[in-house]
This record gives structure tokens, C-alpha cells and sequence, in this order.
């Protein structure tokens, strides 16, 4: 693809819908940067896309595309407008491991990318060299699609990595670690990162014993602020297990969370995780019961059911099949959308950690904002970057306060 692609490119305010009066005041409103549509202008890399990373510096912009296979890259210049770099896909000759290319993260400054493949059970890492990046390595126990995805024979021990299925993945603030959340292994994966950046296998993770014998098919995973704990939502499980890591990385059991059980509510196929930045809070999108239930952590160290948000709450459609979550550096705000629903949807924090709902964006211009599938806030607060997965797009706006 050429490096000279044109982008959609639109610049005026859009307000979110208020819902409170009192909130009119000090209503959020953000400016929209940017619409990028996969296959329009010759643009490319953005056919479902999964998830969206900006390097802290807010440099790059990375973008997994589950339909295209697909890594692709942008710039970013100083009014956060984004320029094409580079499209990676599985078609392509010597690239392997990206076919559903589902979670994506980076270590080193952005000089390391690293994107899990579902379809392929994979984990993929490309390095950058003169300000452009290459394939450099990929993990894979190498099994098809139809072993894995259309065989009734057990797997078994063909399954040494815990990578198939390979959805959501996460780092550690050290950088030295790497968490994946693999469905169809229904497992954690493991894996260090070593001094010269290579990425090697170190454990996989199927139990939470004695609490329980699984992790529920797990696609999504989070870490606490300070690394101390690690969080694991199982999608068929309707579950949340919990581990306490030490300083070492080793993890021990400390609790599991299950719909139906100890007063958990509305806990249907979770799919995302977010925590605030005290760690005494814990907010999931549940797919399945289109809500999103919030966990308080007690003075014991462990978590209970604190609220449910459901489609009655917001004005009584908006969240189906609830997937996505962001949320601001300062734990006041929080975005959230359902990938089978309408709309974008801001809710407050109160001091306790209960959301409460204060406005939504349902379209942008002649486009609606249908079927997020992601939501990424800068570590800055500054900008939002919205994915739709069926719509192909990422929309790109400014956030502002008055």
C-alpha cells in the first residue's frame, strides 16, 4: 500500500447528549479529528478492527484488524492526526500468526509490537528499524484451524503454549512480562521478555484450584495498578478469577467470582475489564447480560458485587452485547459501549465507585456510531479513539473540557 493515502478527515465539535441538567455546565464535549473507513480512498488494515494501542509519547497509533488479518500502523503529528505508516497481514510473504488478529500491545518506547492472532493461535512481535517496523517472531504450537476450531478430538498435549484462541493481552509496567488470555486453550499464557526484546514462553496457566477447575474460556485480562494482582474474565464461565502476584511473578489463587454466586448479578459472558487506579474498583462489560457490573474491594483484600448498570439505566437500549471500556487516568470517567448496540456512552464515578450515567454520542455527522468494538483513551486523557467492528472505521476525537 502507498504511504501517501488520503484520510476522512472532518473538523468540528460534537456534543454528547445530555442527560442530567445539573451536568449542562461542565457538559464533556469532543472534537472529531478524524474518520479512517478501511477500503476508501485505497486505505487499508482497518477491516474489523479489535483493538487500538497509542504509544504513551502519542507517536504511533496501532490497530489489530480481526477480518483483515491484519497489523496496521500509523503516525501520529502534533494535532493528533493520524497519517498511514505500514499494514502487515497474514497474506503477506514470511508473516505468519495474524489470522483474527484480536489483542495488540508494545514495549520498549513502541519499538516492539506484539499482536495476538485467534484463528491461529499465535503471538506475533514486530521490531522497528529505521523508523519502519518488520516481522521478527512468532509462538505458535502450529496446530490448523480445523484441529482446533472443527475437530472433536481433545487437543490435549498439542497444546504446550496455552495460545489458542489467543484474544486479549496485557504487559507489566516493567515491561518484562506478557499476560494472553486464550479462549480455546482456556487458559492464561505466560511469556518473558528478555533483555535483547525476545519474547520466550515461560508457563501456562488452566486452573484456579481449589477455587475452581477452570478459567471459564477466558478472552479478556487486566492487571492491577501496581501489578500486584491479575484479573481473568471467562466468557462462558461468567466468571472473574482472581490471583495476587508478587514481586517475583508468581501467582497464587485468591479468589473467583461466578454469576449467581455471593450476590453477583447481571454477570453474563464479561468481555472487558478496567480497573481504577487505587485498585479498589473493578468494572466489566458483559456481553451477555448487556451491563456493566462494578466489584468494591473490601479491607480483607477481597472483592464483592457493588452495582449493575443495565440498557433501563441509560434510557433503555444502547449497551447490547457490551464489550468495551475505557477509563480516565483520574478513575472519574468511564466510556462504554456494546458491540450489538448503538452509541457511546460516558458515565460518572462517585466517591464510592458506583457509575452513574450522564450522556451519550450516537453519531457523529452522517455516520453512526454502531457496533464499537473498541475504545482507547490516551494516557493523557486528551484524545479517544473509537473502533466499529462491522463498520470498519476508527473514529478519532479530542476530548474537551469546558
Amino acid at each position: 500500500m502507498l504511504n501517501n493515502k488520503k484520510m476522512i478527515a472532518l473538523f468540528f465539535f460534537v456534543g454528547f447528549v445530555n442527560t442530567d441538567a445539573s451536568y449542562a455546565s461542565g457538559i464533556e464535549d469532543i472534537q472529531l479529528i478524524q474518520i479512517l473507513k478501511d477500503d476508501v480512498n485505497d486505505f487499508d488494515g482497518l477491516g474489523n478492527p479489535r483493538s487500538v494501542e497509542v504509544i504513551s509519547d502519542n507517536s504511533k497509533v496501532f490497530v489489530s484488524s480481526g477480518d483483515d488479518n491484519a497489523l496496521a500502523v500509523f503516525n501520529l503529528d502534533e494535532n493528533f492526526k493520524l497519517t498511514f505508516s505500514q499494514v502487515f497481514k497474514n497474506t503477506a510473504t514470511n508473516i505468519n500468526g495474524l489470522e483474527g488478529a484480536s489483542g495488540v500491545t508494545y514495549f520498549d518506547l513502541g519499538n516492539e509490537i506484539v499482536v495476538t492472532g485467534f484463528y491461529d493461535g499465535a503471538l506475533t512481535k514486530f521490531s522497528r528499524s529505521n523508523n519502519s517496523y518488520r516481522f521478527n517472531q512468532f509462538i505458535s504450537d502450529g496446530l490448523s484451524y480445523e484441529r482446533v476450531f472443527d475437530s472433536n478430538v481433545p487437543i490435549g498435549e498439542l497444546d504446550s503454549l496455552g495460545l489458542l484462541g489467543a484474544w486479549d493481552i496485557v504487559k507489566t509496567n516493567n515491561e518484562m512480562q506478557l499476560f494472553v488470555a486464550s479462549y480455546m486453550s482456556n487458559a492464561i499464557s505466560i511469556l518473558d521478555v528478555m533483555a535483547d526484546k525476545k519474547v520466550i514462553f515461560n508457563r501456562v496457566i488452566k486452573d484456579a484450584k481449589p477455587l475452581s477447575n477452570d478459567l471459564g474460556k477466558p478472552i479478556a485480562i487486566a492487571l492491577s495498578p501496581l501489578n500486584n494482582e491479575l484479573y481473568v474474565l471467562g466468557f462462558d464461565g461468567h466468571q472473574l478469577t482472581i490471583y495476587d502476584r508478587d514481586h517475583s511473578g508468581d501467582l497464587l489463587i485468591k479468589q473467583v467470582l461466578k454469576n449467581g454466586v455471593a450476590g453477583v448479578k447481571q454477570f453474563i459472558n464479561p468481555q472487558k475489564i478496567v480497573v481504577s487506579q487505587n485498585g479498589k474498583f473493578l468494572y466489566v462489560a458483559c456481553a451477555g447480560s448487556n451491563s456493566i457490573v462494578v466489584f468494591h474491594k473490601l479491607d480483607t483484600g477481597q472483592f464483592t458485587f457493588l452495582q449493575a448498570i443495565n440498557n433501563s439505566d441509560i434510557g433503555g437500549s444502547g449497551l447490547e452485547g457490551a464489550s468495551s471500556l475505557a477509563i480516565s487516568s483520574d478513575g472519574l470517567k468511564i466510556y462504554a459501549a456494546g458491540e450489538s448496540g448503538s452509541g457511546l456512552y460516558l458515565f460518572s464515578v462517585k466517591a464510592d465507585g458506583r457509575l452513574s450515567y450522564r450522556n451519550k454520542l450516537v453519531n457523529v455527522h452522517d455516520d453512526e456510531l454502531n457496533g464499537i468494538s473498541s475504545i482507547t483513551l490516551t494516557d493523557d486523557n486528551r484524545h479517544l479513539l473509537v473502533a466499529t467492528g462491522k463498520g470498519n472505521s476508527l473514529f478519532v476525537f479530542k476530548v474537551k473540557t469546558h
